[in-house]
C-alpha cells in the first residue's frame, strides 16, 4: 500500500486545489492527460520545488537510490514507510532534501471478505475534491543520457475505515500541508506523516478488472458491487 493509483484531474483543477495559478506554478504542463491503472515504473506528474518554484513535472514511481546498481529495485521500493524513512539509508537524504507531492484522484486497495473467493477491490477517492495530494520523495540515479528520476509514495499506520481494507495508509496531504512537505523543517514534514483517521473519502467497489495493468479506461474506478466469481450467495 499504496502499490496501484488513478489520475484524470484537470490542470485547472489542479492549480484551484494548491491555490496558485500558472506563474506562480512554474513549469506546469498543458495537459496532463490521465491513467486509470498507474502501477510502479510508470512515469507520471508529480510536484517539487524547483528554484524555489513550484513545478509539475514526471518522474518514475518506484525510487532508485542513486547508489543503486541496478534501477530495477525500483519496481520494490514504491512506498516508504514514514516510521523508518529518517533511518533507511535508501530514502534518508531523499527525505530531508528531496520531498515531493503526488497529486492522484484516488488509489486503489484490496480488501479480503469472507463471503467472496477472493479479494474484493477498492477505488479510495475524496468526496468533495477531484484531486488528493500525497507525500513522496524523489530521487535521481545515473549520470548523463543515463540518468533517472524516481519517486516513492509515504505511508503510515491506516485507521478508522482505511484499516478495514489494509493495515497501511498514503499519508495524505490537506490544505496547505503540501507546501509544509514541500518546504518544511524535516520535523515539521514528519509531523504530517502521523496517523490519522479521514473522514472525507468516498469508498467505491470496482471491477477486478484493475488487477490487470494492461486494463486502462474510465470504467475501472466506477462502481461494481458484484462479478463473475463472487459466490452465489451474493446475488
Amino acid at each position: 500500500m499504496c502499490g496501484r493509483y488513478a489520475y484524470f484531474y484537470l490542470r485547472n483543477q489542479l492549480e484551484q486545489i494548491l491555490g496558485t495559478g500558472p506563474e506562480a506554478a512554474g513549469e506546469f504542463e498543458n495537459e496532463i492527460g490521465a491513467n486509470y491503472n498507474v502501477g510502479p515504473m510508470q512515469e507520471v506528474p508529480i510536484l517539487t520545488i524547483n528554484d524555489g518554484r513550484l513545478q509539475l513535472t514526471r518522474k518514475v514511481w518506484g525510487l532508485v537510490p542513486s547508489w543503486a546498481n541496478d534501477p530495477a529495485v525500483g519496481v520494490k521500493m514504491f512506498n516508504a514507510r514514514s516510521e523508518t524513512v529518517r533511518e533507511k539509508p535508501a530514502y534518508r537524504e531523499a527525505f530531508e532534501k528531496r520531498r515531493c507531492v503526488v497529486p492522484i484522484s484516488g488509489f486503489y486497495e484490496w480488501q479480503s471478505l469472507k463471503e467472496l473467493k477472493r479479494k474484493k477491490p477498492y477505488f479510495v477517492a475524496p468526496e468533495e475534491s477531484p484531486v488528493m495530494l500525497l507525500a513522496g520523495l524523489w530521487e535521481e540515479w545515473g549520470v548523463g543520457e543515463e540518468t533517472l528520476t524516481t519517486f516513492t509514495i509515504m505511508t503510515t499506520q491506516a485507521r478508522g475505515r482505511m484499516a478495514e481494507l489494509h493495515d497501511r495508509s498514503p499519508v495524505m496531504l490537506r490544505g496547505k500541508d503540501w507546501s509544509v512537505w514541500l518546504s518544511g523543517k524535516p520535523e515539521e514534514a514528519i509531523a504530517l506523516c502521523e496517523p490519522t483517521e479521514p473522514d472525507d473519502l468516498r469508498f467505491t467497489p470496482v471491477s477486478s478488472r484493475v488487477g490487470n495493468i494492461r486494463n486502462n479506461d474510465p470504467s475501472l474506478v466506477e462502481r461494481v458491487e458484484h462479478e463473475a466469481g463472487d459466490q452465489l450467495g451474493l446475488f
